[in-house]
């Protein structure tokens, strides 16, 4: 078996969290400041803002990836990929299938959210027609960024502490 990746459903719910939440905290994180004009003389507003935005923005990724992207994602990698491909192929093209989806619908949901939290605390009002005509302009940057969280600090992190369990189980490494 694959030590890297979650081998029941309890251990899936683990390891999306870990994802959602590294990923909605450092994505989304980035997007707020810098959508709303922070700056580092100003950067404990924006944590204590932040920190209310965080939750919703993991709760929305979590339950996206479980949903509707993770599903796709698996039909695609499903169909593209091979019995020979290695696992770190697979894994790859998962992540690019779920960054891809990923950044397309929170893009605009992110901002959504963000805009609409930001007002109930006080900022301006949320501009959906602002949201629409920036998309194209934002979304690009958003999977770059995305794509390197996932790929460099998300999932290895997930896949780590998989590992970590597996082996606990498994009885090859002491628990500490």
């Amino acid at each position: 078996m694959e030590y890297r990746m979650p081998w029941n459903a309890k251990e899936g719910i683990i390891y999306g969290c870990i994802i959602a939440s590294i990923s909605s905290l450092l994505i989304g994180g980035y997007n707020v400041y810098d959508n709303m004009g922070y700056t580092l003389d100003r950067f404990d507003e924006f944590v204590l803002q932040y920190i209310v935005i965080w939750p919703v923005m993991f709760v929305l990724a979590f339950t996206l990836v479980n949903t509707v992207v993770g599903r796709i994602a698996k039909i695609v990698v499903g169909k593209y990929s091979s019995p020979g491909d290695s696992t770190n192929a697979i894994i790859t093209m998962n992540i690019i299938v779920c960054v891809l989806l990923m950044s397309v619908i929170l893009t605009f949901l992110g901002g959504l959210v963000g805009q609409t939290i930001g007002f109930m605390l006080g900022g301006p009002s949320v501009d959906v027609m602002e949201l629409i005509e920036n998309w194209p302009r934002i979304w690009p940057r958003n999977f770059c960024i995305a794509f390197w969280v996932e790929m460099l600090i998300a999932q290895p992190a997930a896949r780590r502490v998989m590992v970590r369990m597996h082996r606990m189980r498994m009885g090859t490494v002491p628990a500490q």
